[in-house]
Protein backbone atom coordinates (compact mmCIF):
# COMPACT_ATOMS: atom_id res chain seq x y z
CA UNK A 1 0.00 0.00 0.00
CA UNK A 2 1.28 3.76 -0.85
CA UNK A 3 1.14 6.57 2.04
CA UNK A 4 -1.52 8.21 0.35
CA UNK A 5 -3.83 5.41 0.37
CA UNK A 6 -2.74 4.38 4.12
CA UNK A 7 -3.90 8.17 4.71
CA UNK A 8 -7.31 7.88 3.13
CA UNK A 9 -7.50 4.76 5.37
CA UNK A 10 -6.92 6.62 8.31
CA UNK A 11 -8.84 9.62 7.66
CA UNK A 12 -12.02 7.25 6.64
CA UNK A 13 -11.36 5.23 9.96
CA UNK A 14 -10.82 7.63 12.27
CA UNK A 15 -13.66 9.98 10.89
CA UNK A 16 -16.34 7.15 11.33
CA UNK A 17 -15.04 6.92 15.24
CA UNK A 18 -16.07 10.02 15.75
CA UNK A 19 -18.88 11.54 12.91
CA UNK A 20 -20.00 8.21 11.83
CA UNK A 21 -22.49 10.11 8.96
CA UNK A 22 -19.93 11.47 6.98
CA UNK A 23 -17.18 8.42 6.78
CA UNK A 24 -18.84 6.37 3.98
CA UNK A 25 -19.09 9.52 1.97
CA UNK A 26 -15.71 10.02 2.79
CA UNK A 27 -14.62 6.70 1.66
CA UNK A 28 -16.75 6.87 -1.93
CA UNK A 29 -14.25 10.11 -2.44
CA UNK A 30 -11.26 8.44 -1.90
CA UNK A 31 -11.73 5.54 -4.05
CA UNK A 32 -12.79 2.77 -1.75
CA UNK A 33 -14.99 0.41 -2.62
CA UNK A 34 -18.09 -0.67 -1.78
CA UNK A 35 -17.03 -3.82 0.43
CA UNK A 36 -14.20 -2.14 2.10
CA UNK A 37 -16.32 1.00 2.89
CA UNK A 38 -18.28 -0.88 5.02
CA UNK A 39 -15.28 -2.93 6.68
CA UNK A 40 -13.35 0.63 7.51
CA UNK A 41 -16.64 2.41 8.80
CA UNK A 42 -17.61 -0.27 11.26
CA UNK A 43 -13.90 -1.12 12.19
CA UNK A 44 -13.58 2.48 13.15
CA UNK A 45 -16.80 3.12 14.21
CA UNK A 46 -16.67 -0.17 16.22
CA UNK A 47 -13.29 1.52 17.62
CA UNK A 48 -14.95 4.99 18.69
CA UNK A 49 -17.94 2.95 20.73
CA UNK A 50 -15.38 0.77 22.40
CA UNK A 51 -12.97 4.10 23.52
CA UNK A 52 -16.03 6.28 24.31
CA UNK A 53 -18.12 4.12 25.99
CA UNK A 54 -15.54 2.73 28.62
CA UNK A 55 -13.75 5.97 28.76
CA UNK A 56 -17.34 7.68 29.62
CA UNK A 57 -18.15 4.97 32.32
CA UNK A 58 -14.69 6.21 33.43
CA UNK A 59 -15.19 9.89 33.74
CA UNK A 60 -19.26 9.23 34.81
CA UNK A 61 -17.73 6.94 37.97
CA UNK A 62 -14.75 9.29 38.48
CA UNK A 63 -16.84 12.39 38.26
CA UNK A 64 -19.59 10.67 40.64
CA UNK A 65 -17.15 10.52 43.83
CA UNK A 66 -15.52 13.39 43.16
CA UNK A 67 -19.26 15.18 43.78
CA UNK A 68 -19.99 12.30 46.56
CA UNK A 69 -16.86 13.81 48.34
CA UNK A 70 -17.84 17.31 47.53
CA UNK A 71 -21.53 16.90 48.19
CA UNK A 72 -21.29 16.88 52.15
CA UNK A 73 -20.12 20.32 52.15
CA UNK A 74 -21.86 22.16 49.30
CA UNK A 75 -25.36 19.95 51.13
CA UNK A 76 -24.80 22.08 54.39
CA UNK A 77 -24.68 25.23 52.40
CA UNK A 78 -27.54 24.82 49.73
CA UNK A 79 -30.27 21.78 49.14
CA UNK A 80 -31.48 23.60 45.69
CA UNK A 81 -30.18 21.94 42.42
CA UNK A 82 -28.83 23.58 39.95
CA UNK A 83 -29.75 22.47 36.24
CA UNK A 84 -27.13 23.31 33.30
CA UNK A 85 -28.23 24.12 30.00
CA UNK A 86 -26.79 21.09 29.44
CA UNK A 87 -28.12 19.11 31.48
CA UNK A 88 -31.47 19.92 30.94
CA UNK A 89 -30.51 18.80 26.82
CA UNK A 90 -29.88 15.22 28.39
CA UNK A 91 -32.06 14.78 30.31
CA UNK A 92 -34.40 15.89 27.58
CA UNK A 93 -32.54 13.61 25.08
CA UNK A 94 -33.15 10.57 27.29
CA UNK A 95 -36.37 10.99 28.37
CA UNK A 96 -37.40 11.41 24.20
CA UNK A 97 -35.65 8.60 22.68
CA UNK A 98 -35.17 6.33 25.87
CA UNK A 99 -32.52 3.34 25.64
CA UNK A 100 -33.29 1.65 22.35
CA UNK A 101 -34.21 5.38 20.41
CA UNK A 102 -30.16 6.57 22.04
CA UNK A 103 -29.06 2.98 20.89
CA UNK A 104 -30.45 3.60 17.32
CA UNK A 105 -29.28 7.39 16.86
CA UNK A 106 -26.04 6.99 18.11
CA UNK A 107 -24.13 6.18 15.33
CA UNK A 108 -25.32 8.58 12.36
CA UNK A 109 -27.72 10.88 13.96
CA UNK A 110 -25.90 11.76 16.99
CA UNK A 111 -22.74 11.65 16.99
CA UNK A 112 -20.70 8.91 18.53
CA UNK A 113 -18.62 10.81 21.65
CA UNK A 114 -21.59 12.22 23.14
CA UNK A 115 -24.12 8.99 22.29
CA UNK A 116 -21.65 6.82 23.85
CA UNK A 117 -21.19 9.12 27.27
CA UNK A 118 -24.85 9.36 27.78
CA UNK A 119 -25.29 5.51 26.99
CA UNK A 120 -22.29 5.30 29.80
CA UNK A 121 -23.95 7.61 32.43
CA UNK A 122 -27.16 6.31 32.20
CA UNK A 123 -27.42 2.64 30.78
CA UNK A 124 -24.01 1.58 31.99
CA UNK A 125 -25.45 -0.98 34.44
CA UNK A 126 -27.63 -2.11 31.12
CA UNK A 127 -25.40 -5.50 30.10
CA UNK A 128 -26.72 -4.77 26.54
CA UNK A 129 -26.36 -1.43 25.97
CA UNK A 130 -22.30 -2.09 24.78
CA UNK A 131 -23.09 -5.20 22.27
CA UNK A 132 -26.49 -3.28 20.88
CA UNK A 133 -24.43 -0.30 20.03
CA UNK A 134 -21.88 -2.12 18.08
CA UNK A 135 -24.65 -4.14 15.95
CA UNK A 136 -26.11 -0.39 15.59
CA UNK A 137 -23.12 1.02 14.53
CA UNK A 138 -22.61 -2.39 11.85
CA UNK A 139 -26.15 -1.80 10.42
CA UNK A 140 -25.65 1.85 10.06
CA UNK A 141 -22.34 1.09 7.88
CA UNK A 142 -24.45 -1.43 5.90
CA UNK A 143 -27.01 1.20 5.35
CA UNK A 144 -25.09 4.49 4.48
CA UNK A 145 -22.59 2.95 2.47
CA UNK A 146 -25.56 1.85 0.23
CA UNK A 147 -26.92 4.91 0.22
CA UNK A 148 -23.77 6.56 -0.73
CA UNK A 149 -23.44 3.85 -3.31
CA UNK A 150 -26.34 4.02 -4.84
CA UNK A 151 -26.65 7.99 -4.84
CA UNK A 152 -23.29 8.12 -6.99
CA UNK A 153 -25.18 5.21 -9.32
CA UNK A 154 -27.87 7.44 -9.71
CA UNK A 155 -26.00 10.45 -10.66
CA UNK A 156 -23.49 8.59 -12.81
Amino acid sequence: MESATIAKLLSVFFLSSVKFMWAPGTALVSGFSFSQTIFITSAGGIMGITFFYFFGMWAVEKMERVKSRTRMVRFRKSRTRVFTKRNRRIIKLKRSVGFLGLIIITPALLSIPIGCVVAAKFYRHNKFTYPLLVISTLIWSVLLTALVFSLKSNLD
